[in-house]
Formats: structure tokens, C-alpha cells, sequence
């Protein structure tokens, strides 16, 4: 019986420790934040992350080539969820200045055996699409402003990571001094337009889902916002 009722008493002192301790932390937390910060001059902070503004890609994709980008991407997305509905694909081509192999290619009518180095899919990229005929593309995305697209001397393949139109002067006024020439390809036309800083060309504006061949003197940073 005395064994019984030590336990008993072990057991409610042990319960008391507990409940006090949460009482404890209770009261330390109202008063423990402030008189931390007093003593570290730490400051403690929320941060609400939240997602992007729903904005969808929706254009045309031709028959033959194609240079384009995906604004509503993040910069690193998987291949096969940016081309899942595109039904006439074939082949997409990226090309990364400074890497030790310059051009990325994904072909799926290759057999699974073939290694295929184009796996990911980036807004800051520009994109050589061919296509075997005329589709609308459609893909649910978010809008990512603003987005900084590190460039290299030389000729450089960045998306156009929004979906506003904007007056070539503006658009390229981070690069202003430290370019030489700026592309586009038509695919209606099949032919190249260019804007040549202080000269001008038939590139009026930049425009969304185009992809831009862009040509530095120096290493820059084009902020597209």
C-alpha cells in the first residue's frame, strides 16, 4: 500500500512540474519577446510569403521556328510541364552563353535511350520552338516582377519575363551604353528585325512571348520590370 501511494505522490509531483512549466512558458511568452529585444536589439519579424498575381501565356505558335519565352514561368520550371499541350512540338533549342556546351535541345520524337540536356525551363531564357503546324499555346502561370537577367559579352538569348508591351528605349534603358544590337525574329515573315541603340531599326517595342538576342559589350544586368 505505501509503494502504491509513492507512486501515486511520484506521479502527482510530476504532473505539478509539467503544469507548471506550461504556465511558465505561457507568461514568458507575452513577456519574453519584448524584454529579448531589449536585451539583444534582436527584432523579430513576420514575412508573408505570397504568390504571384495568376497571369496566364496565351499566344500562337507557328509553323517552323519560333523564338520565344514564357513570362508566366518561374526560373526554373520542368520541361514537360511547359510543353504538356503542345501537340505539334518538335524540337525546342536553348542556348546558354558562357556554358561549356552553348546549346540545350529537347526532340521528342528522339527513343527514350537518347540523353536530352534540356530538362528545365526558365521566363529568363528565349526559346527556339519548331513546330510541324500552327497552334494556340495556353499555360497557366503567375506574373514575377521584377526580374533581373544577368547577360555576358556578346550575343545573348534572355526571355522577356512580362506581359507589357513597352517602347524599346525604355525597356532596354539598363543595358543603355553597354549594347550594340537587340533582335527579334518573325516567324510570319521569317526574317530578323533589330534595334541598333542611337541608330533604330524595325524593333519599335519589346513585347511579351518574344525572345530577344541581345548583344553586350560588358557584363550587365537587364532589369525587366
Amino acid at each position: 500500500m505505501r509503494e502504491k501511494n509513492s507512486s501515486l505522490e511520484t506521479n502527482l509531483i510530476a504532473c505539478t512540474v509539467i503544469l507548471l512549466f506550461a504556465l511558465t512558458m505561457l507568461a514568458f511568452d507575452k513577456v519574453l519577446p519584448k524584454s529579448f529585444q531589449e536585451i539583444t536589439g534582436e527584432v523579430v519579424t513576420m514575412v508573408n510569403v505570397t504568390a504571384p498575381p495568376p497571369v496566364n501565356c496565351n499566344f500562337t505558335l507557328y509553323s517552323g521556328l519560333n523564338l520565344v519565352s514564357f513570362f508566366c514561368i518561374p526560373t526554373s520550371y520542368p520541361r514537360d510541364f511547359v510543353i504538356i499541350n503542345i501537340s505539334n512540338l518538335e524540337a525546342i533549342f536553348e542556348y546558354q552563353k558562357g556554358a561549356s556546351d552553348l546549346w540545350k535541345s529537347y526532340n521528342p520524337s528522339l527513343p527514350s535511350f537518347v540523353v536530352q540536356d534540356l530538362n528545365f525551363m526558365s521566363r529568363t531564357e528565349g526559346y527556339w520552338i519548331d513546330m510541324s503546324a500552327d497552334e494556340d499555346f495556353f499555360l497557366e502561370g503567375g506574373l514575377r516582377l521584377p526580374t533581373s537577367i544577368t547577360l555576358m559579352p556578346g550575343w545573348n538569348l534572355p526571355g522577356y519575363p512580362t506581359n507589357e508591351v513597352k517602347a524599346v528605349n525604355d525597356s532596354f534603358s539598363s543595358l543603355e551604353g553597354n549594347y550594340t544590337e537587340a533582335r527579334a525574329y518573325n516567324p510570319i515573315t521569317d526574317v530578323f528585325i533589330s534595334y541598333v541603340p542611337g541608330v533604330g531599326g524595325a524593333i519599335n517595342q519589346t513585347e511579351p512571348y518574344y525572345g530577344y538576342w541581345i548583344n553586350t559589350t560588358i557584363d550587365e544586368v537587364w532589369t525587366v520590370d
